[in-house]
C-alpha cells in the first residue's frame, strides 16, 4: 500500500465521511488513528492539512474527532510536532468557539496531551495564542475554554516558567474582578493551576490574589463559590509559609461559609477550612531579638508582621503590641548552654498553664504588677524589688542597661539553682545578664486570645440560631391558630346544615302524613293569630323547632301584645296536641323523623322569653 501525501489524503477524507454516518463511526476512528500512528516526517504536513480544512459546516463527531487527532499525534510522535505547534494551537484556538461542548473538552485535552510531549517548544508558546483568546472573547463558551487550555497547559508543561506565570496573574484578578466576564469558574481554576506552578510564590502577590478569592466565595453563582474554594485550597497547600497574616481574617470568613447551600460546595468549604487550619499563626514564626525598643518596631513591621494601629482590637495587633512591650525568651551563651537547658526542660511543662492563664489576666492592666511564688520565702522581698523596678522601666519605656544589669548582678548559675523550675511552684523563667528586655510567652498567649475570639464567635452563632428557632416558632403557633379557626367555622357550618336538614326531613314527614290522610289537619279556625294579614309565617307549617319560636318571641317583643302571645302559643300548643295524637295512635303506623322532636324544654324556654 502506497504511503505517499496524496495517497494519506484521500484515506483520510474518505474516513472522515465515514465519521459523519453513526454505523460507521466507530470503524472510521479507529481507522483514523492507525493512519496516524504509522506517519513519517513526509506524510505528517499532509495529515495535518486535512485536520485543518474541517470547520462548522462539518457534523460535531467530525469536529470532535480532528482536534482529538492532534492530541494523539502529540502522544505518538512528540517533538515531531514541534516546528507545525503554532498552526496547530490556532486550529484548536478556532474550535474553543465551537458551540458542542464535545469538541470544546477535546480542545482541553489535545492542548494537555501537546504541552505535555512536545517539550522542545517553552511553555511561553502556549501562553501567547491561549491568554489572547482569553482576553478577547466575548462569548462565555469561549472565554471557558480558553481559561481551561491554559490551565492544562501549564499543569502539563514539564518546565512552567513561574516569572511569566506571575506577570499574567495580576491580568487574571482584573479580569476576576470584571462583571462582564461570565467564566469565572473556569479563570479561578487557571488561577489554582498558576499558584501550583509557583507564579504567586512571595508576599506581594498574595496581598491581592488572597482578598480576591475570598471575595469570590460570596459570588451568586456556586460554581464559582466551588471553583474559589478549590483554589484557596492549592494555596494553602502551597503557600502555607507565607499565608500566617492572612490566616485569622480568612479563617472567619470561612467558618462563616462553609454552611452553603450546595452540597458540593459545603464539602470543599470544609476541605478548604481544614487547609487554613493548618497555615502556622502567626506567633508560631520565630523572629530574631530585639536588641531595643526601634529595633523591635522593625521587626514589627517586616513583611511577616504587619503594623497595626494600637487601638485595634484584632489578635494580630494585640500580638504586634506584645511584641514591642515583651522581650523573648532568655538564651544562653554556649558555656552555659548545658545547665539551662536541664533547667528549661524541667520548668516547661510544670509551668505553662499557669504561665498562660497569668499572662492573659497582666494584659489587663497597666503597671504590669507580678506576683511569683515559690517555696523559698527568704528571696521573695529581693525578687518583688526587682519586678517593681522592672515594671517601672518598662512603663517609661526607656531603657536603662545599666540599671538592668545592676539589678540582675546575680550569677546564671545562683538563679538557675533557685528559679530554675525544678520547684514544682515556681513561675520565674531564668534570666540571662546580657538580655536587655522580659520575655513573656507570646505564642501561649496568641493561642489564648484565639481561643477567646472562637468561643465568642461560636455563641454569637448559637445566639443567632436560638432567635431563628423562636421565629419559626412563633410563626408554626400562628398557623397552627389560623387553622383552628377556619376548623371551628367549619364544625358551625355543618352543624347548621345538618340542622337545617332535620327540619326539612321532619316538614316532609309532616306533608306526607297530610297528604295521606294519616293525620288530620288542624282546625284553621283554631289559629287565629294566623288569619291575620301577613301572619302567615306563623304557621306551624313554617316554624323550625327553636328559630321559629324565636321569631315568634321577637315579633311579641316588638309590636305584639301580651293577650296575643298567649293566643300564639295557646295555638301553638294544640296543634302540637293533635299532632302528637296523630302520631302515636294505636293504629298509627305513621313513623316521624326522631332527629326532629319537638322538645318541650325549648318550648319552655321560648315561653319565659315572651313572659
Amino acid at each position: 500500500m502506497s504511503s505517499s501525501p496524496q495517497n494519506i489524503k484521500q484515506r483520510v477524507f474518505t474516513c472522515l465521511t465515514k465519521l459523519s454516518d453513526r454505523d460507521t463511526q466507530s470503524l472510521a476512528a479507529a481507522e483514523l488513528e492507525s493512519i496516524a500512528r504509522n506517519l513519517d516526517a513526509t506524510t505528517l504536513p499532509a495529515f495535518l492539512s486535512c485536520m485543518y480544512s474541517t470547520d462548522a459546516s462539518d457534523k460535531p463527531p467530525v469536529r470532535k474527532q480532528c482536534v482529538h487527532l492532534l492530541g494523539f499525534l502529540a502522544q505518538t510522535h512528540g517533538n515531531m510536532l514541534a516546528p507545525y505547534l503554532s498552526k496547530i494551537l490556532g486550529s484548536v484556538v478556532r474550535r474553543l468557539r465551537d458551540v458542542d461542548s464535545s469538541v470544546r473538552s477535546a480542545c482541553v485535552n489535545s492542548i494537555a496531551a501537546l504541552s505535555g510531549h512536545v517539550s522542545k517548544q517553552p511553555l511561553n508558546s502556549f501562553l501567547k495564542p491561549l491568554a489572547e483568546a482569553l482576553f478577547t472573547e466575548q462569548d462565555q463558551n469561549a472565554q471557558a475554554s480558553a481559561a481551561l487550555c491554559l490551565a492544562s497547559a501549564i499543569d502539563g508543561a514539564p518546565d512552567p516558567d513561574p516569572a511569566r506565570l506571575a506577570k499574567l496573574l495580576p491580568r487574571f484578578e482584573k479580569l476576576l474582578k470584571r462583571d462582564g466576564f461570565k467564566a469565572k469558574p473556569a479563570l479561578l481554576t487557571l488561577v489554582g493551576s498558576v499558584v501550583a506552578a509557583g507564579g504567586a510564590s512571595g508576599h506581594a502577590q498574595l496581598k491581592s490574589l488572597v482578598p480576591c478569592l475570598v471575595e469570590a466565595l460570596s459570588n451568586d453563582d456556586w460554581a464559582t463559590r466551588k471553583a474559589a474554594a478549590e483554589t484557596l485550597v492549592v494555596v494553602a497547600d502551597v503557600e502555607r509559609d507565607f499565608l500566617s497574616e492572612f490566616k485569622g481574617e480568612c479563617v472567619r470568613v470561612f467558618e462563616n461559609r462553609r454552611f452553603d447551600k450546595v452540597k458540593l460546595v459545603r464539602d470543599v468549604m470544609n476541605q478548604m477550612l481544614e487547609a487554613w487550619k493548618l497555615v502556622p499563626d502567626v506567633s508560631d514564626e520565630v523572629s530574631p531579638p530585639p536588641k531595643s525598643q526601634s529595633s523591635s518596631k522593625e521587626n514589627a513591621s517586616d513583611g511577616r508582621y504587619p503594623q497595626v494601629s494600637q487601638n485595634s482590637c484584632s489578635p494580630r495587633s494585640m500580638m504586634a503590641n506584645l511584641r514591642r512591650k515583651s522581650t523573648p525568651f532568655s538564651r544562653f551563651s554556649p558555656a552555659d548552654s548545658s545547665s539551662a537547658s536541664n533547667a528549661k526542660n524541667t520548668s516547661a511543662s510544670s509551668s505553662n498553664k499557669r504561665m498562660s492563664s497569668s499572662v492573659s489576666r497582666k494584659l489587663n492592666h497597666k503597671n504590669w504588677d507580678a506576683q511569683i511564688a515559690v517555696a523559698d520565702q527568704g528571696d521573695l522581698q529581693e525578687r518583688d524589688g526587682i519586678v517593681s523596678e522592672r515594671s517601672k522601666m518598662d512603663k517609661s519605656g526607656v531603657s536603662k542597661p545599666e540599671t538592668k544589669r545592676a539589678l540582675l548582678n546575680k550569677s546564671s548559675e545562683d538563679k538557675i539553682q533557685k528559679y530554675g523550675g525544678s520547684k514544682a511552684g515556681s513561675r520565674v523563667v531564668p534570666y540571662q545578664e546580657d538580655e536587655s528586655q522580659d520575655s513573656v510567652p507570646v505564642s501561649i498567649v496568641s493561642k489564648d486570645l484565639q481561643r477567646n475570639d472562637k468561643e465568642s464567635e461560636d455563641l454569637s452563632l448559637i445566639r443567632d440560631q436560638l432567635h431563628q428557632i423562636e421565629n419559626q416558632q412563633s410563626s408554626l403557633l400562628d398557623l397552627l391558630q389560623k387553622f383552628m379557626g377556619s376548623s371551628q367555622n367549619g364544625m358551625r357550618s355543618l352543624e347548621t346544615r345538618v340542622h337545617g336538614l332535620e327540619l326539612a326531613l321532619d316538614e316532609i314527614s309532616y306533608d306526607l302524613a297530610i297528604s295521606s290522610g294519616r293525620m288530620t289537619k288542624p282546625d284553621p279556625h283554631g289559629n287565629t293569630c294566623c288569619m291575620l294579614p301577613g301572619a302567615e309565617f306563623l304557621s306551624s307549617k313554617f316554624w323550625r323547632k327553636t328559630h321559629g319560636r324565636d321569631s315568634i318571641t321577637r315579633f311579641s317583643r316588638s309590636g305584639g301584645t301580651p293577650s296575643l302571645a298567649a293566643m300564639n302559643y295557646q295555638a301553638n300548643r294544640d296543634a302540637e296536641t293533635k299532632l302528637a295524637n296523630h302520631r302515636f295512635r294505636p293504629d298509627g303506623g305513621f313513623i316521624t323523623n326522631p332527629l326532629a322532636e319537638i322538645h318541650t324544654n325549648s318550648r319552655n324556654f321560648a315561653t319565659s322569653e315572651i313572659a
